[in-house]
């Protein structure tokens, strides 16, 4: 089992959500949390990149050259819509914030 880290202050962090743990809650959930980190560091040590010497000067490679396309017509993107508008060519849409 990790070694808790003292760095997380369980105890305030319940206070601050008004929850009242004994002592050994407070221990378990110091315990579990250094678990949890403890893997978070673990996976992230995963996705750091090795160091390799001669990479900054190269170019970076490109999966697909950029190529312009055209893109679908104002009427076929407004044919679905619930509630379009054919003049300035808008959608309304129901109001979620009052």
């Amino acid at each position: 089992m990790p070694a808790e880290r003292e760095d997380f202050p369980i105890a305030r962090v319940a206070a601050l959500a008004r929850l009242q743990l004994s002592p050994s809650e407070e221990s378990l959930f110091q315990a579990q949390l250094a678990e949890i980190l403890a893997f978070v560091d673990r996976v992230a040590g995963a996705f750091e990149a090795p160091a390799s010497e001669g990479t900054a000067d190269r170019e970076p490679v490109l999966e697909r050259p950029d190529a312009v396309a055209p893109s679908l017509p104002a009427d076929a993107a407004l044919a679905n819509a619930p509630d379009a508008t054919a003049a300035p060519r808008l959608v309304r849409v129901p109001k979620v914030i009052g």
